[in-house]
Formats: structure tokens, C-alpha cells, sequence
């Protein structure tokens, strides 16, 4: 606590907030909504983690859908690639893929609201670019290169949606990923172990559970391989 003794003159002068823009706004929302979840966001939660009265952030947005937008574009630029790959578009592709994957880990919560809503800020706009840039090699066309985006997009999102049901489990247990992946190991086990799972149990846990990060992004790349090579079949 600052010292309030003595003069006025004598005292510390209290730190002035900095002033307020989108910027550190919309990070902020990011941030709170990283820690504990997009539900926790509100204008008046966000107002007392920046020290400003609620009012004052209307003039950045008019309701919370509005942040919600700029919280998902804000992210959509951190799944921007630095420089692509050239010469070769499914490395450019995967390239891209994996960059939102694990910027889709440190965000959980924009996996549920991908689904819910259609980003067209800017950085969606940039992140468009990117991926259209990746297979303009090809010469699709504008058509088929839409179409083929939208399915590896498809199959991204419900990966990493799966992965993310896991990490916010795990998140809400607190527990490590070895302790999870020791947990699921030994509830796996009891749940086989009756023997009227049989086509499970000879599956392996990751029918039902997915394994490490390693494991899960080699089964990612395999499964957008599969995808890939049945596309570059029909090209001919």
C-alpha cells in the first residue's frame, strides 16, 4: 500500500492509468477469457481488470458480441504464418494448419465459437489470403480452391475440437498431462476389463482418448494426408 503520511507534497503521486485503446482492450478480454474461460468475460469484469469504469469501453465496442469479433480476429492474426513455405503447397498447407492448431491450444475457447460465428475482420481476411496463397500453385480456380480450403478446414476444426474437449478436462481437473494421461490410462483399463467392449478394447485408448500432443498431431498429419492425396487423385 502507497505511503499517506506526511504532506501532500511529501507523497508518492498514484500511477496514472495508461490510456486506453482497442488494443489493450480486446488483449485483455483475450487474456481473461484464456484463464478462465470465454463465459467470464463481460464488460464489467474487463472494466476492473483495467482499472476503468465500463462506460469508458463502449467507446471501443457497442455490445459483447461486438468483442467477441475482435477477441476471435485478434486471435486469428496470432494464426498468421510469419513467411510460408514455397514450392510446394501441401508443406505451405500444413504449415498454416499446424500454426492454428497451436495457437488453437493457448486459446481453447475460440474453438467454441469458430463454429458459431463467421469471422470477416481483418486478420480473417489476411488468414484467407494465406491459405489461398498456399494452393495458388495449383490453379484451381476460385471455386474448387474454395471448396477444397473449406473441407481441410473442416477436418481441422473437428480435430482440434476433439483435442480441446481433453485440455479443458484436464484444465478443470488440474492435473498435468501425465497425470491425465495416467488417469485415462487406468480408466480405460477398468473400462475394458468387463470384456463386453471388445472391438474397443482391441482398438486401443485412443478410440476413445486421444494420446500425448506428439500423437495427436502425427495422427492429424496422417489423417490430412489421406485427405490430400485423395484431392491430388482428382486432379488427374
Amino acid at each position: 500500500m502507497a505511503e499517506t503520511r506526511g504532506p501532500l507534497w511529501t507523497r508518492p503521486a498514484a500511477p496514472r492509468p495508461e490510456k486506453l485503446t482497442r488494443e489493450t482492450v480486446v488483449a485483455a478480454a483475450v487474456a481473461l477469457a484464456d484463464r478462465e474461460g470465454l463465459e467470464a468475460v463481460s464488460v464489467r469484469r474487463l472494466a476492473t481488470e483495467l482499472s476503468a469504469r465500463p462506460m469508458s469501453l463502449y467507446t471501443f465496442f457497442e455490445r459483447k458480441d461486438d468483442l467477441v469479433d475482435l477477441m476471435i480476429d485478434h486471435v486469428l492474426g496470432e494464426m498468421l504464418v510469419p513467411e510460408l513455405p514455397t514450392g510446394d503447397w501441401r508443406a505451405a498447407l500444413r504449415a498454416l494448419l499446424h500454426r492454428q492448431i497451436a495457437v488453437g491450444r493457448r486459446h481453447l475457447w475460440v474453438m467454441t465459437v469458430f463454429g458459431t460465428r463467421a469471422p470477416i475482420g481483418p486478420n480473417a481476411a489476411r488468414h484467407a489470403e494465406q491459405s489461398h496463397q498456399a494452393i495458388a500453385g495449383l490453379g484451381l480456380g476460385a471455386e474448387r480452391s474454395i471448396k477444397l480450403l473449406r473441407t481441410v478446414d473442416t477436418y481441422l476444426w473437428g480435430y482440434v475440437t476433439l483435442n480441446g474437449q481433453e485440455l479443458a478436462a484436464r484444465q478443470r481437473d488440474g492435473l498435468t498431462e501425465a497425470e491425465w494421461q495416467a488417469s485415462m490410462e487406468k480408466y480405460f483399463a477398468e473400462l475394458t476389463a468387463g470384456g463386453d467392449l471388445i472391438n474397443l478394447a482391441a482398438a486401443g485408448r485412443s478410440a476413445l482418448l486421444r494420446g500425448t500432443v506428439e500423437e495427436w498431431i502425427a495422427d492429424f498429419d496422417e489423417g490430412l494426408n489421406w485427405l490430400l492425396d485423395g484431392f491430388e487423385q482428382t486432379l488427374g
